[in-house]
């Protein structure tokens, strides 16, 4: 017993026990940090998934279930018919094929031009340098929207409204969607290579192109993943420029067709059109749709979300 009662005194006894008192503190403050941390990022999470999970349970529901008040989240049954008239909205087929067009053509321009033009940004010194990069730069602060009357204009006299042109021939020219912050992206990348890397590859004798495409593009995969997906996921989204520039409802895009959903027993595309029959204002049935058109980038974020989080780490660009 005083063995036990000798032991339990040094235990509780300052000099001997400070180190241990020092760490039981450094292990609860980490413990209280990482659990706020941990609250934090919960609570962002649920504001940010509550909308994906109202639409993924509105879509599965009848009007009946929609209608009753005692139901929130478990419809009495799951309505399949729901993506069957959202598939028949969005003429699925056919807008799909056009989203498509509209959106991998113009990343691979993008991804072509911008890289070109970033390098040159970033790893050249020529006169001009400085005004044309501020002109870069200042394009970004200008909304599209305040040059889009000059852009209209001159697809109409060369003849393209109502063509897919607008979207790809830009694109191809470090232009379209969100260029300028793609020449900004590969530029603070490449801008922050070792400069040993080319006097080593002009030393090896290779040239210009050689040493663009053998040497400097590889290692701008990072870049490279980051202005694919953003470019991607921008031109798939967009409604404002191709609901300007289509006019017919056999070019239309998802993000148009998914607007005349909700329009009422008439379309509002009927002008030019030649009208379109509406699917009125059935919830279930346009939350079915919007999944349909966001599933296909979900998917994309689940196999790329780790180049997205190398791309961002790299370039310092976190997009919008």
């Amino acid at each position: 017993m005083e063995v036990i009662r000798g032991k339990l005194k040094r235990w509780f006894e300052w000099p001997y026990n400070r180190n241990l008192w020092f760490l039981y503190r450094k292990k609860s403050g980490h413990l209280l940090l990482h659990t706020a941390v941990y609250l934090i990022v919960l609570s962002l999470s649920f504001i940010f998934l509550l909308p994906v999970l109202y639409m993924l349970v509105t879509s599965f529901k009848s009007l009946g279930d929609l209608l009753d008040s005692t139901i929130v989240w478990i419809p009495r049954a799951i309505q399949w018919s729901n993506f069957v008239e959202a598939a028949r909205g969005l003429h699925l087929e056919q807008s799909i094929r056009n989203t498509l067009i509209v959106s991998v053509i113009p990343c691979v321009g993008q991804l072509i031009s911008c890289s070109i033009a970033g390098y040159g940004f970033g790893r050249f010194r020529f006169p001009g340098h400085n005004l044309l990069f501020g002109l870069l730069l200042l394009s970004l602060l200008i909304p599209p929207q305040t040059i889009i009357i000059s852009l209209f204009t001159l697809f109409q006299k060369i003849g393209w409204l109502n063509t897919l042109w607008p979207f790809i021939v830009p694109s191809f020219f470090a232009q379209g969607l969100r260029g300028a912050l793609f020449v900004l992206i590969f530029s603070q990348f490449f801008r922050n290579l070792p400069r040993e890397l080319e006097e080593a590859a002009r030393i090896d004798g290779a040239g210009p192109i050689r040493l663009f495409t053998v040497i400097m593009l590889p290692l701008a995969r990072p870049a490279l993943f980051l202005v694919a997906l953003f470019s991607f996921v921008w031109h798939w989204n967009d409604y404002y420029e191709p609901s300007l520039y289509l006019n017919l409802d056999s070019l239309f895009t998802l993000p148009i067709w998914l607007l005349s959903i909700g329009a009422g027993p008439k379309s509002t595309f009927d002008a030019g059109a030649g009208g379109q029959a509406g699917l009125g204002f059935n919830e279930p049935i346009i939350m079915a749709a919007c999944l349909i058109v966001v599933v296909p980038l979900m998917v994309l974020y689940v196999f790329a979300q780790r180049y997205l989080k190398e791309g961002v780490e790299r370039t310092g660009f976190g997009g919008e």
